[in-house]
């Protein structure tokens, strides 16, 4: 699927889109889709700190590899065709870094943003010579690449653009966070509002429903603690590509499964029911991309940092950090 038909399904749903007062910033809409369209298939789906047989390299010495900068340079390069084997979480980032280079032709974001927003993965390199990596909430990459909304606070702490966000309920009482928590039937969780409300090209962090399919209320956790008995955190990181009926179509890098080589990059589907809660982030001003140059890469937001084996969240918490008011 090309961008011609991604351009034309996002202008279809723009025209239909259910909250007058949305913004939505187009441009930078049709360069995600852009992005996404640079990306090759599959490629590979590996989480592993180590290559084995089935990958020569990890995911992050593919996105190490993909990010090319030097100290002479005033922004980078990304190439997707190095950022293999991949997972979710580095498959959205490297759509927002290539998005971000196609949308600024005037050069917006200067060297310190793009330095800042570099990958440290635990490679050495001129820019990070000693090889350390960033965990959870640590830098631009730890920020987009952690539990929770982890995509979400960064774009807040930038001002680049704004979430919205739906929750079914728990369907446990353990994981009810008031004595009135309902969880809401399959009609009226797939009639939400919200499913109308996004676009082709936002961002999205699902929280998978596995009530029916496994027997666990892990979809309504945010983030995952250190208790073993308890539920944590089942999520997928991806770009939001359109609705038919009750079914959500999104691209990320997909997996894991029986045959990992054979997965990656490419388009999933599942039914609203499969969701249990869902954050939608859009960016609307990619210029303040250019607010990382503040943002060094030891900075650590405290939230998602213990979201990482600390602590869960409560959705109040969770929608002060995206600076969403009810």
């Amino acid at each position: 699927m090309k961008s011609s038909f991604f351009a034309f399904l996002l202008l279809l749903c723009l025209a239909n889109t259910a909250t007058a007062g949305d913004k939505v910033n187009q441009s930078w809409q049709r360069s995600v889709l852009a992005a996404i369209d640079s990306f090759p298939e599959r490629g590979g789906y590996y989480t592993g700190s180590k290559p084995n047989d089935l990958f020569a390299k990890t995911t992050w010495r593919g996105l190490h590899d993909a990010y090319q900068m030097t100290m002479d340079d005033e922004r980078p390069r990304f190439d997707p065709q190095q950022a293999q084997p991949s997972f979710c979480s580095s498959a959205t980032y490297g759509v927002l870094i290539k998005a971000l280079l196609i949308w600024d032709t005037k050069h917006r974001i200067k060297r310190e943003a793009w330095v800042n927003m570099k990958p440290r993965v635990g490679i050495a390199d001129e820019f990070n010579p000693d090889g350390v990596g960033q965990d959870d909430g640590v830098g631009f990459w730890g920020r987009a690449n952690a539990n929770g909304p982890g995509l979400g606070v960064l774009v807040r702490e930038l001002g680049a653009g704004y979430s919205f966000t739906a929750y079914r309920g728990a369907k446990s009482q353990r994981n009810r966070e008031a004595p009135d928590e309902r969880y809401l039937t399959d009609d009226e969780w797939c009639a939400l509002d919200i499913w109308q409300r996004a676009v082709p090209g936002d961002l999205m962090k699902i929280f998978w429903n596995r009530n029916e399919s496994r027997g666990s209320d892990s979809g309504a956790i945010i983030g995952c603690n250190d208790d073993r008995d308890a539920d944590q955190e089942a999520g997928h990181s991806v770009i939001f590509m359109g609705c038919e009926g009750d079914t959500v179509t999104y691209w990320s890098s997909n997996g894991p499964g029986k045959h990992p080589e054979q997965m990656g990059y490419g388009m999933g589907r599942c039914h609203k029911t499969a969701i249990q809660r869902v954050v939608f982030t859009r960016i609307t001003r990619p210029e303040r991309f250019n607010n990382a140059r503040k943002m060094a890469p030891t900075d650590v937001n405290a939230y998602l940092w213990d979201l990482n084996g600390v602590r869960h969240s409560t959705t109040a918490e969770m929608l002060i950090q995206l600076g969403i008011r009810k």
